[in-house]
């Protein structure tokens, strides 16, 4: 990934102002603790999380919806472990 420090960087910020308060506090800690360790890969699913928006963001953290892509369930269970949900 080329400029991948400024990716994070763009990433975090975005992760901590989404346009919701709730979705703010579930990614902002985490973006900061997690996203470094994210592959290339990982990183991109993430981005497209942020893209999907706040509401389906908060469903899929509280099971509210599913997602079919193994990627999107494996960034959600890491944002639910880092934040204490039952995963």
């Amino acid at each position: 990934m080329e400029n991948r420090s400024n990716f994070i960087k763009k990433l975090i910020y975005r992760s901590k102002y989404t346009g919701t308060r709730e979705t703010d506090i579930l990614l902002g800690d985490f973006a900061d603790n997690y996203i470094n360790k994210l592959n290339d890969a990982e990183l991109l699913a993430y981005q497209k999380l942020l893209d999907s928006g706040d509401p389906r963001i908060w469903r899929l953290s509280i099971d509210i919806e599913l997602t079919k892509s193994e990627q999107e369930k494996f960034i959600i269970k890491m944002i639910k472990k880092y934040k204490g949900f039952n995963v």
